[in-house]
């Protein structure tokens, strides 16, 4: 009898310690998780997953495993360690998938794939989170993140209409303003590819313009040189005959004075006056009409030199 009651005190005092133990080292996994939500909190991100890292290994803390994965998930992410974060929310929403962090985790695993730069992926995710939670408090994010990955990949219609739909459908998100401003700069940039296709077209007409005005204005110069040239070889030509002509002229002049001069000379002398005066009388005539036939035919000269000019 004394030794039953001897067996089921050990026994009770066993349960008794091992109960005392476990308790003890799941208060030990709380407050090692407290002091990792402390550490994340003042931005001591790798103590923080130091932490979060031993309670998710810990026996002890199992209640809190799902707890310790999204936080060292949300603790790459902030260290930008896209791929390591990834891994953590896979863990979470594959190992407890009934779990109330698997909405957020799903969330943040799509953030992680944009931030990794795994843009089309990442809308995917986004499009099945917002999806399967519609009514989560992320959705607005979701929108905003997905239009974000959506202009990573250059398609600027759609990415609007997800930024329209956080201003429009979630005033109160405070993703609002970053989701205007996104809309006011895709706006600017259509603004200025429609400018610069404007500019672009002006200045290639602008060009054509010029060229066009060059070929004209060779072309009149060419024509202009060519006309130059005939017509400087041409009054060249009738320069040459009017300096010949008056060379005939000027003999002419002075063979008429000569025979003036002879005539004075025969008549101081009262040689036979008439047969020498009519000899040189006849001289003088032919001399004068001929002078005259030269002038008449210099100033048709003259006339058709000034005409060509004009």
């Amino acid at each position: 009898m004394k030794y039953r009651v001897r067996v089921l005190l050990l026994c009770a005092l066993s349960l008794l310690l091992t109960a005392a133990l476990s308790a003890e080292t799941q208060q030990a996994a709380r407050e090692r998780f407290d002091q990792a939500m402390t550490l994340f909190a003042e931005g001591e991100l790798e103590q923080a997953a130091l932490q979060l890292r031993r309670v998710a290994e810990s026996a002890a803390g199992e209640r809190l495993h799902p707890e310790a994965w999204f936080w060292l998930g949300r603790v790459r992410l902030a260290q930008q360690d896209a791929l390591e974060a990834g891994r953590y929310f896979d863990h979470l929403i594959n190992s407890y998938p009934d779990h109330p962090r698997v909405p957020e985790a799903l969330y943040h695993r799509a953030r992680a794939l944009l931030i990794g730069g795994d843009y089309q992926q990442a809308v995917v995710q986004f499009e099945e989170f917002v999806s399967r939670y519609p009514d989560s408090a992320y959705v607005a994010n979701a929108y905003y993140w997905s239009g974000e990955a959506l202009l990573a990949l250059g398609h600027r219609e759609r990415a609007a209409r997800l930024f329209e739909t956080v201003v429009d459908d979630y005033p109160s998100s405070f993703r609002v303003e970053a989701a205007g401003y996104r809309l006011s700069l895709i706006q600017l940039s259509e603004r200025d590819e429609q400018l610069q296709r404007l500019l672009q077209w002006s200045h290639e007409e602008h060009l054509r313009t010029i060229e066009a005005f060059e070929r004209s204005r060779q072309a009149w110069q060419d024509a202009l040189a060519a006309y130059r040239d005939g017509a400087a070889g041409e009054l060249s030509v009738d320069e040459r005959e009017v300096g010949r002509l008056h060379e005939e002229i000027a003999e002419l002049v002075n063979q008429l004075e000569a025979a003036r001069t002879e005539l004075q000379e025969v008549r101081a002398a009262r040689g036979d006056a008439v047969a020498v005066e009519g000899d040189l009388a006849n001289r003088l005539r032919v001399a004068e009409i001929k002078e005259q036939a030269l002038m008449v035919k210099e100033r048709l000269l003259r006339d058709l030199e000034l005409e060509r000019a004009r």
